[in-house]
């Protein structure tokens, strides 16, 4: 007697192909969404922390901290110095922060930026009282930030913090 054993189809393991290949490809961008919220929470969370640090510093020494090696704004060379958030003089210190913070990318146009000596008021470059301003951006992934593009500093960023009087 003979048996007649019968497998799958190339029909069949076709479209069982073409199912996994979409289920992957689902998980695949699903998990690069996830990985950018998660940047931008971290983003978030710095911000805050920097804030406060910012803040605490200010009562301490009746002033926002300067740049540690940052560049001038152009045509100004008074204090208005442009740094990254981890270049701040007299910030890195466990009174403040405890540890240094920088963007979960740290490169290109997603760095931490800190200027003092600017109000955060539009997108204005202009400078103003030196020690009782300060002006700190970033860049979010998702464009979740509060402005569309600020690109005073020659990158882009959009996200902008600071104080307002």
């Amino acid at each position: 007697m003979l048996m007649n054993k019968r497998g799958f189809t190339i029909v069949e393991l076709l479209i069982v192909i073409v199912v996994i290949a979409i289920l992957a490809a689902i998980s695949v961008v699903a998990y690069n969404g996830i990985q950018t919220r998660a940047r931008d929470s971290q983003r978030s969370s710095d911000i805050s922390a920097i804030k406060k640090a910012l803040e605490l510093y200010k009562i301490n020494n009746n002033g926002y901290p300067t740049c540690d090696g940052g560049t001038y704004q152009a045509g100004d060379n008074t204090a208005s110095r442009i740094c990254s958030i981890h270049q701040i003089a007299g910030l890195l210190t466990n009174e403040y922060l405890g540890k240094e913070f920088r963007d979960p990318i740290n490169s290109g146009n997603y760095q931490y930026k800190y200027a003092v000596g600017f109000r955060n008021n539009s997108n204005s470059c202009s400078t103003n009282d030196y020690s009782q301003n300060y002006i700190f951006g970033a860049r979010f992934e998702s464009n979740s930030g509060n402005v569309p593009v600020y690109n005073c500093w020659s990158i882009n960023l959009n996200y902008k913090d600071g104080t307002n009087f």
